[in-house]
């Protein structure tokens, strides 16, 4: 039988939900802030913020004297996926408006946030950067004279295996030497209780997982962090039904513009063809003006021409007869006989 304490803190409902699969672990962090009341909270690993900003409401909602800090270059890796500026822009500036009193950004990367913590300092960090063996191994071991005698220590994404992801492995071989649990939903969740300081019902749920009863506990913050996801997914679609409502009318708009503009585009068709239209029994009476005078010259010019014609053959042949006939006449004198020509005949 597990002596488990349920507490109305499982139930928070995130104020800010970003596409994420750690909402599926907002419960359970939400009821871990209450049962270790830490004062400070380390997270390597932050991206859009799920669960830094899930840290910083639970700390607010309980009033836990604690500062919640998030180490990040916020650039992106090989299993995040690498990003530009606006995602931290965008965390920043909700960070600003509702948690800056509690929490911190620290846009550097993990080993040199190291000097700005002293050794024992930290109550729970969870790591959550480059998923490769080696780099959880580097970022639980640089880390690990950082925390305190109370410290729990996450690791998320336990249960991939699969793109180079050696969470998993590391698990396997670090979650025997502690008292530990790990949640296989939404990617999976390790829970490391490094510290000798230890809460009674973090210790029970320890115990569950080494008598194997923690199926049940599993399945109870599966069920809640689904909830969450619900509410989120519900958001998106609506957030994506506002986007399409807001294209289509958009839309709407654009082909009112265009029909206006055709309507206006055909009355103007219409009026320059009545325009048109009125014009073509002028244009027609000055086509077929036109048309006389050009048969008319022609006619003149061909008159013009024959006359030309007839006056220049006149010339031609004014000039050429007389010419014949006085060539004709010395040839006859030529072939009359000699006594002809004597006699004058």
């Amino acid at each position: 039988m597990i002596d488990f304490p349920l507490s109305p803190n499982m139930l928070m409902m995130p104020r800010k939900l970003p596409h994420s699969a750690w909402l599926g672990h907002i419960p359970f962090a939400s009821w871990l802030v209450e049962v270790v009341r830490p004062k400070s909270i380390v997270e390597l690993g932050t991206h859009n913020g799920a669960s830094f900003l899930a840290f910083c409401q639970a700390v607010e909602t309980q009033q836990v004297s604690a500062r919640v800090f998030a180490v990040d270059t916020w650039e992106g890796d090989e299993h995040a996926g690498f990003y530009g500026n606006e995602i931290y822009a965008e965390l920043r500036d909700y960070q600003q408006r509702h948690y800056a009193g509690i929490s911190e950004m620290m846009r550097m990367r993990f080993n040199q946030a190291l000097e700005y913590f002293a050794d024992g300092s930290v109550d729970v960090l969870h790591v959550d950067g480059l998923h490769t063996y080696e780099a959880v191994r580097e970022d639980f071991e640089t880390w690990r004279r950082k925390l305190s005698p109370r410290a729990v220590v996450l690791f998320h994404d336990s249960c991939v295996r699969e793109r180079g992801f050696g969470v998993w492995q590391y698990w396997s071989e670090i979650s025997s030497q502690f008292p530990s649990f790990e949640f296989t939903h939404t990617h999976g969740l390790g829970v490391l209780l490094v510290g000798e300081e230890q809460p009674q019902a973090l210790l029970q749920l320890a115990q569950a997982a080494r008598d194997g009863l923690f199926a049940t506990i599993n399945q109870f913050f599966d069920a809640l962090g689904r909830n969450i996801k619900n509410v989120e997914e519900i958001e998106r679609v609506n957030h994506g039904l506002a986007a399409a409502h807001g294209e289509i009318g958009r839309l709407n708009a654009e082909e009112a513009r265009l029909r206006a503009l055709l309507e206006k585009s055909s009355y103007a068709t219409e009026e320059h063809y009545a325009i048109v239209e009125s014009q073509l029994p002028s244009l027609a009476q000055g086509l077929s003006l036109l048309e006389r005078r050009v048969i008319e010259g022609m006619s003149e010019t061909r008159q013009a021409l024959d006359h030309s014609r007839e006056a220049s053959v006149a010339n031609v042949v004014a000039s050429v007869i007389p010419r014949l006939d006085e060539q004709d006449r010395k040839l006859n004198l030529l072939v009359r006989p000699w006594w002809r020509r004597a006699l004058g005949r």
